[in-house]
Parts: structure tokens; sequence; C-alpha cells
């Protein structure tokens, strides 16, 4: 797939994936000829699929419908892991990351329990201009947020979060009429509501496993790390605190996954551990009450970054074409406003 903000209200519970309504000029022809790449959605729970036409020059959308054919374009051949066949007219190709010599066709797939996701690119298709239509494809609210979560133009790429560097400031002591022992407590709050919103974080947990020129082959345990994720901030914070959200301060990968891919794949195993992001600030407070105000304000407002708890709405997928190197990662900005 080509490699993929933060907003906020608690309302806004569901992810919308809706197909998009597209106008297009008045055209001469029934057709619009054009280099283009294509992506195939698949929602395994209620097996509704849709298909996205982009221009190769601009990525812009020439045409955009439920179902798996548009005009000559048909991927109604692969399976729900985005295994099979692509057919354009007369020309078949298979969905495989391997370019294939009529025309420099590849693909690049990505799968886990819910959905599935092929891309196909290096194809020249006569695009019905009757093509472009309006609709709503799938039901399931986490399939639509695994579309987000996976959806390569979504992506900051190759940001981590560093370790959190915690304050090596000591409290502060001092004394009143020699015997009460009074200090500085330094703390994190939530600002508000916190404003919480929905980030991931994805990291490849496998070696590439590269089928080559055998029929099938796996990435698995043998070839995988568990990592250990841990919450960060945008600048140094005090403590961490939950600001009232249901995560965790840390959260294990694991590694105990199978991917699998065909003649001419690469394949990997990746991780999304969902997130909440909510806006703090560190604050001092003096223990005796000698200071105005009190709290005071240590810092501007910042986002801190805490996995969710059971990692609700994240999990692994698999990864086939596009892998990149073992322990690589990056943040995926683009979820919905609210909690996990």
């Amino acid at each position: 797939m080509r490699s993929r903000c933060q907003t906020a209200t608690s309302e806004s519970l569901s992810i919308p994936f809706v197909i998009r309504p597209i106008l297009l000029a008045a055209f001469a022809a029934s057709t619009i000829a054009a280099d283009v790449s294509v992506i195939w959605r698949h929602e395994k729970s209620s097996g509704s699929t849709s298909l996205t036409v982009h221009a190769a020059e601009n990525d812009a959308i020439l045409a955009e419908s439920c179902g798996s054919s548009i005009g000559t374009l048909d991927f109604s051949s692969i399976d729900e892991n985005g295994f099979g066949n692509v057919t354009i007219g007369d020309s078949t190709f298979r969905v495989s990351a391997q370019s294939q010599s009529a025309g420099g066709v590849s693909c690049t797939r990505e799968y886990n329990g819910v959905i599935a996701v092929a891309e196909c690119a290096g194809l020249s298709f006569d695009v019905p201009e009757d093509a472009v239509r309006s609709a709503d494809c799938f039901s399931n609210d986490d399939a639509k947020a695994s579309f987000a979560a996976l959806d390569p133009r979504n992506i900051i790429l190759n940001y981590m979060p560093t370790t959190v560097e915690q304050r090596s400031t000591q409290p502060e002591t001092f004394k009143i009429g020699g015997r009460q022992i009074c200090h500085v407590d330094y703390g994190t709050v939530r600002v508000g509501d916190g404003n919480p919103h929905q980030n991931y974080l994805h990291k490849r947990l496998s070696e590439v496993i590269n089928c080559a020129v055998a029929p099938s082959c796996s990435a698995g345990y043998a070839v995988s790390k568990s990592y250990t994720i841990g919450w960060t901030a945008d600048i140094s914070a005090d403590s961490w605190i939950s600001g009232g959200f249901s995560v965790q301060e840390s959260w294990e990968t694991g590694n105990e996954y199978t991917c699998y891919g065909g003649l001419g794949d690469s394949v990997c195993i990746w991780y999304n551990t969902a997130h909440t992001a909510y806006t703090v600030k560190n604050q001092a407070y003096d223990t005796c009450g000698t200071q105005s105000p009190n709290p005071w304000d240590t810092s501007d407002p910042y986002v801190m970054y805490s996995p969710n708890q059971a990692n609700r709405g994240g999990g692994m997928y698999c990864v086939i074409g596009t892998c990149r190197a073992q322990g690589d990662g990056y943040w995926d900005k683009s979820g919905r406003a609210g909690g996990p």
C-alpha cells in the first residue's frame, strides 16, 4: 500500500467510511482512458466490498462504487483476504507484489480478521463516465475503524514515540517555624474534558518472508518479536495519568501470529496499538499553601498518548508486498474523536 490529526468531541463515537460523491466534467465519450491504481476493500462480517479508482498521476478519485466491479474492471475473483486474480477487459492479473510483465501491474495487500484491502497499481483502464456514485458500502463500526487505520493516505511516516523523560527536579523543601517541613509536589492533570481522540501506533513485528518461486509461504512466531508499547507525550510529563479514560501505561504486542502469502510475495506481520490521546498539563502544588495561586501551571497544555485497555480498537494484521524493516513503525492520527 502507498504510504498513511487530531480533532475532538467526545460525542462522535462512530467512524464514517462513506464513499464520497465526486463531480466529473462532461466528457464527449462514455469512458475516460487513464493510468490508474485501484483499491478493493472487503468487510468480512457482511461480505460487502467496494472499489475506488485513483488517477496514477495525482491520486485524484476517478470512480468509486460498492461491489467488486466497475465497467470491465473486476475484482470478484479474489478471496476474503485479497488473494486471487483481477480482470480488466480481456487481461487477467494476479494480485501479487511481483511486477507482472503485462503492463507492470503490481498489487499489495493488508488483511486481518475484520477486513481485507488490496491495492493494484500500473493499470490502464477506461473508466466508465457513469461509474462515479456516492454510497455507504459498509455497516460494521470495527471494519470502518480498521479501514481508516490501514489507509496509507492517513499515516505520518517514520515517526516513533520516544521514551518520555520524567522530571528530574527534586521537590523543594523549606521550614516554617523550625518545625513543619513543606514541599512542592509536581504532577499532571487533565485539561477540561481532555479533548480525547483515537490515534494508532503501527509497528512491524516480523522479519520479511519472501515466497519467491514457492506457491505459498508464511511469517509466524519464529521470525517475530513482541514489543512493549508505552505511553508517551508531546513534552516531558511530570507523571502519567489515565485522564479518566480506559487506558493503561503500556501494552505488550505479543508475537504468536501467522500471515500467509503466495508466489512472488513478501510477507510480514504488523501490529496496531490503539491509543487514546488527551490534553493535559503539568502543575505544581505547595503542600503548605504559602504560594498563590496554588496549584500553579508549570507547562502549557500538551497531548498525552496512552494505550487503550485490552488494545480496544487495535490488533495485528498481515501486510503483503510493502514490509519495510522489522521494528519500523509510524503513527496514524486520523482516528475518531472520543475515548476507547
